[in-house]
């Protein structure tokens, strides 16, 4: 972000008071939206459930069973659980494309389908579907003109290069790869400077450095004092930076916390030991004890004539708490 800003230096026009950037453009992903009520929770949902009704021989269907959770402001928000935990089910009555059977989502404490709330919100979804005619600079002057934002090219092109599009600013979209067509649905979600991002897998189709440049995106943007509501499978990423995470099963929460207590485990340490007149290639143990046992361990090993090889504290990873919350990953 300071990039731009140091690119784009901002000033105010004498003649009417706002704000400009130095060739007279006003980048506006760098602008904090003016006259926002920051003072409601932006995203809470509440005893949502949905239930699929029986259809042409399906049994009925619940889909996610009374789910309770909120997304902060200024905060990342991980989304988590194996394919078919409800995820999707749970984004869509957020957005307002499906009606829940009970329970309810609400945006800054309004329904999803204000049109208030929806300019507040940029959403990135999983496989966007873009009409191939178009291209990306095409793409962003329609969409602000039904946001009713300024319809500048500046403006556009400056947005693209954000999300390493530049110089694609006029080619057509069929030619467009799945990573590329993500990075202009990052542009679109952008584009409002919104309050709350939904994203819904956002680097699916990405190499490694596409997602380190969506990473830092997500990260400014939360500086900026966003909050983004990130579903991913992507454990690592989600560790990487996210400030809590919320976990499905079954349609069901099973668990949510902080990064920081979902990680924390008790003091263990991991000691590695050989038989005294072994090699390490013929055999070797190990065990885990706490940190109150852990001399009166080490001295029971050497009385034993056991060669201790390493101590290690234990960590536990995002993965271990989503497969232990999960069942192993299986619906």
């Amino acid at each position: 972000m300071d990039e731009f800003a140091e690119r784009y230096s901002m000033s105010e026009d004498p003649a009417t008071g706002e704000e400009v950037a130095g060739d007279a453009v006003f980048p506006y992903f760098l602008y904090k939206s003016k006259g926002t009520d920051m003072t409601e929770t932006p995203l809470s949902v509440s005893e949502l459930t949905k239930v699929f009704r029986k259809s042409f021989g399906i049994s009925s269907f619940k889909a996610i069973d009374s789910i309770s959770f909120e997304v902060r402001k200024g905060e990342i928000l991980g989304f988590l659980g194996p394919n078919g935990a409800g995820k999707t089910t749970t984004i869509k009555c957020i957005l307002g494309l499906l009606s829940p059977t009970s329970g309810k989502a609400r945006l800054w404490g309004s329904r999803p389908a204000s049109l208030s709330v929806r300019r507040r919100l940029g959403y990135v979804p999983e496989n966007p579907d873009y009409e191939d005619a178009f291209s990306p600079v095409e793409f962003l002057s329609m969409f602000a003109h039904m946001r009713k934002l300024p319809d500048d090219r500046k403006m556009h092109e400056l947005l693209l290069d954000r999300v390493g599009l530049k110089g694609w600013e006029s080619v057509r979209i069929r030619s467009f790869s799945k990573g590329m067509r993500q990075r202009l649905s990052l542009a679109l979600a952008l584009q409002p400077v919104p309050d709350l991002m939904i994203m819904d897998e956002p680097t699916g189709g990405l190499d490694p450095n596409a997602r380190k440049e969506f990473r830092d995106i997500i990260l400014e943007e939360r500086d900026r004092g966003a909050s983004i509501f990130l579903s991913s499978h992507l454990l690592s990423e989600v560790e990487t930076i996210c400030d809590r995470a919320v976990i499905l099963a079954k349609g069901k929460k099973v668990t949510e916390g902080s990064l920081d207590d979902l990680l924390r485990v008790e003091e263990h340490y991991r000691i590695e030991y050989i038989d005294g007149w072994k090699t390490p290639e013929e055999t070797r143990n190990a065990i885990s004890v706490d940190a109150g046992n852990l001399q009166n361990t080490i001295d029971a090993l050497r009385n034993e004539d056991r060669r201790i090889i390493g101590i290690d504290q234990e960590h536990r990873t995002l993965e271990d708490v989503f497969l232990s919350a999960t069942g192993g990953g299986r619906r």
